[in-house]
């Protein structure tokens, strides 16, 4: 008998079964989960896509101005990373597609290159991989004509990438009003660290000296201040505004000191030639300390960008002493803390009364560390703590987003199954919590603008 043992280990070791052999996506489980996310109309937790009047990439072609193939690349992460020849104003998209079609060759196996496919395959029926130059002069007309109408952001938004709602980082910080029925606002809170001197916030859109005189407040010291920001809180959440999201760790770094409120009180009102950096720093960490005891007041979750994009600084480690000092603030990490995806578990992990991963952005950056991070966190946090979010400019690249997140989950999920350390379906359920219910939970006033009444 134990000869027998042997000889069959040794035989499934040399022939592995049907099911060992396939790919994670080949896989009737894969298949299963991916179809039930695809189903699911999510609730995407972060994007960037303008009023239609103020998106973005309208350049001036041989048809007009608009949106063509070259804006579709420039104004997606794609751009950041890898090199893109720049459009000529007024040039031909023959000139510009013969002096760019190389560009693409060295990026073949990045996710910030391959996230876009799937939009150019699924919304226009072209494989980028393999295009000519005929395909891609009729995909540069076809980009134009879509971006005419206001219609085209709607039907990708919500039918194709089949996203009821998104939260919303508008440009016009201080104006209430969504752009969208589909979209739901965040507050960007980045200029109020900023207004110890009106200089400081020069655009009126984004100015809280602005907001005070429209609202008749002083603004003549710190105290007033705090009693503006107070007010502009007060706003956002009867106006709608459900949560404050800050990318501050883009300029400077997330290691935020208490600073005592005599100590900003020495800077407000002062241009900033009369302060040194410490100074500039110190009322900005006051403002900071001070944004989530009233984040907390106003039950606004607080959405802050840490990891990639200025990576010195950005470590989500660097906000544990604010984390915890502020139990009752509800903090959003955003982008997995990316490259720091184990230490954002981990903290999440430490705090998971007040503390939410927000795995925005993260798959586009690298698929595989997002499997790694979405295997991690479902390892060590309930599965009601985990949220998406698209991060896009056009929505050619929200639908990528969208794409590739669903893939990454259903991929994680099925390999879950398959180990034996999930059943079926408590990965669905948990599929459907990441995509839509964890949102409509930490933002419940997301809830009132719901839409698709099949899933009310």
């Amino acid at each position: 008998m134990p000869r027998l043992t042997l000889f069959a280990l040794l035989f499934l070791i040399v022939f592995p079964s049907p099911a060992q052999t396939l790919a994670t996506r080949d896989r009737p489980t894969y298949s299963r989960i991916k179809a039930h996310l695809d189903r699911i109309p999510s609730i995407d937790t972060h994007e960037h896509i303008q009023p239609f009047s103020e998106i973005p990439g309208r350049i001036r072609t041989e048809r007009g101005i608009g949106v063509n193939l070259f804006s579709v690349w420039k104004n997606s992460y794609y751009a950041g990373v890898h090199k893109l020849t720049p459009w000529i104003d007024g040039q031909t998209f023959d000139s510009w597609w013969n002096a760019a079609q190389g560009d693409f060759e060295n990026a073949k196996a990045t996710s910030f290159y391959r996230y876009q496919l799937s939009a150019f395959r699924d919304l226009y029926g072209v494989d980028f991989e393999t295009i000519t130059a005929a395909q891609a002069r009729e995909l540069d007309r076809r980009i134009f004509e879509n971006y005419k109408s206001a219609a085209w952001i709607r039907h990708v938004v919500t039918e194709k990438a089949n996203v009821e709602l998104m939260l919303f980082d508008p440009r016009i910080r201080f104006d209430f009003e969504p752009p969208y029925d589909f979209a739901v606002l965040a507050l960007r809170v980045n200029p109020l660290l900023l207004a110890f001197h009106p200089d400081e916030t020069p655009d009126p859109l984004h100015s809280p000296y602005v907001f005070a005189r429209s609202r008749g407040l002083r603004m003549g010291s710190l105290d007033d201040y705090l009693a503006v920001l107070d007010r502009l809180f007060q706003e956002a959440s009867r106006t709608g505004i459900v949560c404050l999201k800050y990318s501050g760790a883009y300029r400077r770094t997330l290691h935020f000191d208490r600073v005592g409120s005599a100590e900003a009180a020495a800077v407000f009102g002062r241009p900033r030639q009369e302060l040194s950096a410490h100074q500039i720093k110190a009322f900005e960490d006051f403002v900071f300390w001070k944004l989530c005891e009233l984040a907390a007041k106003h039950d606004l979750p607080f959405q802050v960008h840490t990891g990639h994009g200025r990576l010195q600084g950005s470590n989500p480690m660097l906000l544990l002493d604010v984390i915890e000092a502020n139990p009752k603030t509800k903090f959003v990490l955003f982008h997995g803390g990316f490259p720091w995806v184990g230490e954002t578990g981990a903290i999440a992990m430490r705090n998971i009364r007040n503390v939410w991963i927000d795995s925005v952005w993260l798959p586009t950056i690298s698929y595989t560390m997002g499997k790694r991070a979405l295997h991690e966190w479902l390892e060590l946090l309930p599965s009601d703590k985990i949220l998406w979010g698209g991060d896009a400019a056009l929505v050619e690249g929200l639908y990528g987003a969208a794409i590739y997140m669903r893939e990454c989950l259903a991929e994680v999920l099925a390999e879950k199954v398959e180990d034996g350390q999930l059943r079926e379906q408590d990965a669905l359920r948990i599929g459907r919590q990441i995509l839509r219910e964890n949102a409509l939970s930490l933002f419940p006033g997301m809830r009132k603008k719901l839409w698709k009444s099949a899933t009310r």
